[in-house]
């Protein structure tokens, strides 16, 4: 019995650690943005899949209307983003994971540049 009661709170401990990326967001601006793109991006599949129209998420691409230039409502790798999500075949996950990584190489080799791809 004691045994079962020892493996029972390893297991416990085990599972109580956050072990997915998605749990932990990151604290540096340039990670948070690619988090904030990549977890867009997992929505807009999510919401593909619930039959919401794609007309519907356009609101997550729109510009702040005091800071936007009048010919750019929309974020344009926003705007991308949530598109291709209505058009991806496979999981939420697989998306958020490659808008995510493709963000932070195009970070890698912009350095300096703007973030808004």
């Amino acid at each position: 019995m004691k045994q079962l009661a020892t493996l029972l709170f390893i297991s416990t401990a085990l599972f109580a650690t956050p072990a997915s990326a998605f749990d932990n967001p990151p604290m540096e601006k340039g990670a948070q943005l690619c988090y904030g793109y990549a977890m867009v991006g997992f929505d807009s599949v999510i919401n593909s899949r619930l039959g919401v129209p794609a007309e519907y998420a356009l609101g997550l691409a729109e510009r702040n209307p005091i800071t936007a230039v009048a010919d750019e409502r929309y974020s344009p790798r926003v705007l991308k983003i949530v598109l291709d999500a209505y058009m991806w075949p496979d999981s939420p996950h697989d998306y958020a994971v490659g808008v995510f990584y493709q963000c932070a190489k195009l970070q890698g080799t912009a350095r300096g540049a703007s973030l808004d791809w």
